[in-house]
């Protein structure tokens, strides 16, 4: 591998030029061509040469003008090659000077070996970093080294292989590759395939292959060309075999090397992601067909032998997705409708003795759709373009089978096998809901509040429409997502919450209620829907240039009581209705709109507020289980209007106070007549 020196140091225009003398040397043997077809391959080809002697000596003829062809074809790759080689090697020491001159810029010192070292005698703002930062600046460097010997040793390989006949049948030992190929990649990708289908074989790698696997797919799994040389080598079976025997490496075997074996599937599934990009070509038609007949085929693991089971092909294709990212949208979802069109044919075609979740088995996608779902999430608007489909959105929601795991109960007699939902149901297709209503990762941990899009308005509002005719057959998963949703369409919900004239709320009343009722059954979700609102409720108040103030306060009174209402039949009795855990509230919501310094010291004030009612609530629900309506949400309703006296100062707060109760109340009643259980 080269040293920073020589990657600093060396003339990279000796490449360019042997590239051009091969090309020269292309020409002279296309001469030479020319010459021995006209004075001596020509001879056995007239009228005064005939017999055996004639035939013979046109058959020796033939191979050694073939030659002169290959010869000139081999020259004319080790011209490509070389310039492909130069090329990257420019791009790639440009990369090793960009983090020099970054480290030099945050005050670091770079030898002539490439040592990075904190430079304590430069002063001012250059001059303040510390030995830890010098150690990641020459992680940075070291990686930028690596990456110029990575692509180093790919142009060695080529260059190698390219001089090697391949064609055992041109009448030659040894003779000039008819068959040479120009691109480093490819041939880098044809080894590759040589070592996965004997790792997928089961044959146990030295460590040599096992470190080249790594090389190869660190240096080339952005290229086109080498993944689909890859994957053609492979097939769309091969590509799911080498998956499971990584992952039977991974999880059955386990030892020292599966941080090996992991980094060659999350390269694997990188190369994936760039092979599938251009969902237009034909290459890509060709591979999804061939996918289609793999994806439903049951296979053999040593993982899987465990539980005296078997998998099939998407399962194991989806588990290798989840080690990737940058997937194509429409790549993503051509692998869901194509798990779909299965299901549709068979609805237990995934089942498997379960359960797969947790650490032990949670990694595998035993579930193929929900794990695309999950997969997709990571791409929020590719998931809202494909959750905005009322066909697809009705399949999930109301016409999808999904239990997927296979219990055994034990009888008297025999034990009896009957379906169940996994223990991580439909976690994949919460983060795909999610991601489509807010446009937000809900991996991304800064991910922030974006406006809305058509298509995450759309599916909001369709998420609304089935989740309430579910009933109570709302599924207990989705109620964490769901709340989250609520709280990032917050003004829409604060609306259609407080709303006295029906026909004027944005979403229909009866199914927001019927959906809060059902979120409010998990007191995580209640309390990330109620803390959010809360924060609604406030920068409303503040909101400037309104016509009329007293408008917010009623408002927010209104969808308290709402709330209220919805949590009193998602418990039961309302004189009792309370849960027995701590209340814990997470005030820094990434979804929600980013609010001026007053929205936000309002917010923290009526959040102190409503968890001392909820605390209240609890012990109160301790000592004798008498809880009075009137106390139930008397904290946060005064710190309501309290916020509201503050930004409109010069009101009143005897009637701040009165109006609020009022209008809880109003709110109360108006979700028991929505509900069915009471006029409004």
């Amino acid at each position: 591998m080269p040293t920073y020196h020589e990657i600093m140091t060396t003339d990279l225009s000796a490449l360019t030029a042997a590239a051009d003398r091969w090309d020269g040397m292309a020409a002279e043997f296309g001469k030479r061509e020319a010459h021995y077809g006209r004075a001596v391959h020509g001879v056995s080809m007239g009228q005064s040469w005939q017999g055996l002697s004639a035939d013979a000596a046109n058959a020796r003829f033939d191979i050694t003008l073939e030659q002169f062809r290959a010869a000139q074809t081999e020259a004319r790759a080790l011209a490509s090659l070389l310039r492909d080689a130069h090329t990257q090697f420019v791009d790639l020491r440009g990369a090793v000077r960009a983090v020099r001159q970054a480290a030099f810029d945050a005050g670091m010192r770079v030898s002539e070996r490439g040592v990075v070292s904190h430079d304590a005698d430069r002063q001012g703002g250059k001059g303040k970093a510390t030995a830890t930062d010098a150690a990641s600046w020459q992680q940075r460097l070291d990686r930028a080294v690596r990456a110029v010997g990575d692509a180093d040793q790919g142009a060695e390989l080529a260059l190698a292989a390219v001089v090697v006949d391949a064609d055992v049948c041109d009448g030659t030992l040894n003779g000039f590759n008819s068959r040479a190929l120009g691109d480093i990649e490819k041939y880098e990708a044809r080894a590759a395939d040589e070592i996965a289908m004997r790792l997928s074989g089961g044959a146990d790698l030295p460590g040599s292959d096992i470190a080249e696997l790594r090389r190869v797919f660190r240096d080339n799994g952005d290229d086109k060309a080498f993944s689909r040389t890859f994957l053609d080598g492979l097939g769309a079976g091969g590509t799911i075999r080498m998956t499971n025997r990584l992952n039977d490496l991974i999880h059955a075997r386990g030892g020292k090397r599966s941080g090996d074996f992991s980094a060659i599937e999350s390269g694997l599934a990188r190369t994936l992601a760039t092979a599938t990009r251009d969902t237009r070509s034909g290459w890509y038609k060709g591979w999804r067909a061939d996918m289609r007949k793999a994806g439903g085929e049951r296979i053999r693991t040593a993982f899987h032998d465990g539980r005296l089971d078997k998998v099939r092909g998407y399962q194991s294709l989806v588990t290798l997705m989840g080690k990737g990212h940058g997937y194509a949208p429409q790549f993503l979802e051509d692998v869901s409708d194509d798990i779909i069109a299965a299901e549709r044919k068979n609805p237990d075609v995934w089942d498997m003795k379960g359960p797969y979740s947790g650490r032990r088995g949670g990694w595998f996608a035993n579930d193929p759709l929900d794990g695309v779902l999950g997969v997709m999430s990571h791409d929020p608007d590719t998931a809202a373009a494909y959750l905005k489909s009322d066909d697809r959105m009705k399949y999930l929601m109301e016409e999808r089978d999904w239990k997927v795991v296979v219990q055994e109960r034990d009888g008297t007699k025999v034990s009896t096998y009957s379906d169940a939902l996994d223990a991580d149901d439909r976690a994949g297709f919460g983060a795909a809901l999610q991601a489509a209503a807010t446009g937000i990762d809900p991996s991304d941990r800064h991910g922030v509040f974006v406006p809305h899009s058509k298509d995450n308005d759309a599916v909001f509002r369709s998420s609304l429409k089935y989740l309430a005719a579910n009933g109570d057959d709302f599924p207990a998963s989705l109620r964490e997502p769901v709340a989250r949703i609520l709280v990032n369409h917050g003004d829409t919900v604060h609306a259609a919450a407080s709303s006295v004239d029906m026909s004027d709320s944005p979403v229909p009343q009866d199914r927001l209620f019927e959906v809060m009722k059902q979120v409010s059954k998990d007191q995580h979700a209640y309390g990330e829907l109620n803390g959010g609102l809360n924060r609604t409720m406030v920068a409303e108040i503040h909101e400037p240039g309104q016509r009329n103030p007293e408008d917010s306060l009623i408002r927010a009174g209104r969808t308290v009581g709402f709330l209220e209402g919805s949590r009193a039949q998602a418990l039961g009795d309302p004189d009792t209705a309370a849960w027995d855990d701590k209340w814990i509230f997470d005030r820094a919501i990434s979804y929600l709109p980013v609010g001026s310094d007053d929205v936000q010291q309002g917010f923290d004030y009526v959040t102190d507020k409503w968890l001392a009612d909820e605390q209240q609530r609890l012990d109160e629900r301790a000592e004798d289980r008498s809880i009075s309506i009137y106390r139930r949400r008397n904290g946060q309703l005064m710190a309501i209007a309290g916020e509201w006296q503050k930004a409109h100062p010069g009101s009143g707060g005897f009637a701040a106070q009165t109006t609020i109760e009022r209008a809880s109340n109003d709110g109360l009643a108006r979700s028991t007549g929505v509900s069915g259980q009471g006029a409004s």
